[in-house]
């Protein structure tokens, strides 16, 4: 459904389209679909459904849009991510790591997972590492050497992290790190790192947030420095960027001469809805 409302200038949408409108009116996005790539950039939308240029041109063409045709962006880059973090928060589709090191890139000293799409947490456990906390890092995250004393070993602690991973992606808040501090310890365990190693089995919350806000820097979590505290506090930037940036609204009854739901008869939009 496109449907457009012309006394307040704001979108509605359905399951398969959705269109926005900025409280100030100065700006408009619309998509539709599932995600898939056209030759000179991105797009939404089934394979038999209409291009890109097509969508642009009809929407230039309809009288109720023609007025604000230049200020809709097809596809932002929001969009594509609010439609990434649906998929993550899917039963089954992700989990979300967190660690806490002896350093900078050091060794992990604490370890946890939670599952994305309920924020149980699978995996919460001290490591022992082979080399001691640095008073820097200790004043970080609070954790001592005495701490990891009695914990286990990380290559004790690895086949729970294969397991409650596995043939999920590996979400976190800065996949750099987290990536490069689990490999690190799997090559010093003497083990195989399997799907942990892929970097398309990771996904970087922290990347994503800062592209779907639009923010030229990278934000900080905001967590409490304990692995499960900012796990749950990283899938809680997922669940947000799953919302989307739109408004809700509820569109006042279309009235004489006002556009209806629908797309118009003899376009492709229609001809991709039928």
């Amino acid at each position: 459904m496109y449907k457009h409302e012309a006394r307040d200038q704001s979108w509605v949408a359905d399951g398969s389209h959705w269109a926005w409108s900025s409280p100030t009116g100065t700006a408009r996005r619309c998509g539709r679909g599932t995600p898939r790539t056209r030759a000179g950039g991105s797009w939404t939308g089934p394979a038999h459904g209409p291009t890109k240029e097509t969508v642009r041109a009809e929407l230039a063409a309809a009288p109720a849009v023609r007025p604000y045709a230049d200020e809709i962006t097809l596809c932002p880059t929001w969009g594509r991510i609010t439609r990434r973090a649906r998929q993550l928060l899917e039963p089954g589709a992700a989990v979300v790591l967190d660690t806490e090191t002896t350093d900078l890139y050091g060794q992990t000293i604490e370890l946890a997972v939670v599952d994305a799409a309920t924020g149980k947490v699978l995996q919460d456990t001290l490591v022992k590492p082979t080399e001691p906390i640095t008073s820097g890092a200790r004043h970080v995250h609070g954790i001592s050497d005495e701490d990891v004393a009695d914990a286990r070993p990380f290559e004790k602690v690895l086949p729970r992290l294969r397991k409650v991973s596995k043939d999920r992606i590996i979400c976190a808040y800065n996949v750099d790190f987290d990536r490069a501090v689990i490999l690190g310890d799997v090559r010093r365990a003497g083990k195989k790192p399997g799907h942990l190693e892929p970097y398309d089995s990771w996904y970087c919350l922290m990347e994503a947030y800062a592209a779907w806000l639009g923010s030229p820097r990278w934000l900080r979590l905001g967590g409490g420095h304990r692995a499960a505290d900012d796990a749950l506090a990283a899938r809680d930037v997922l669940v947000r960027m799953s919302q989307g940036r739109g408004n809700v609204c509820t569109p006042r009854p279309a009235g004489p001469g006002d556009p209806v739901a629908g797309a118009p008869t003899g376009t492709a939009l229609a001809a991709a809805d039928a």
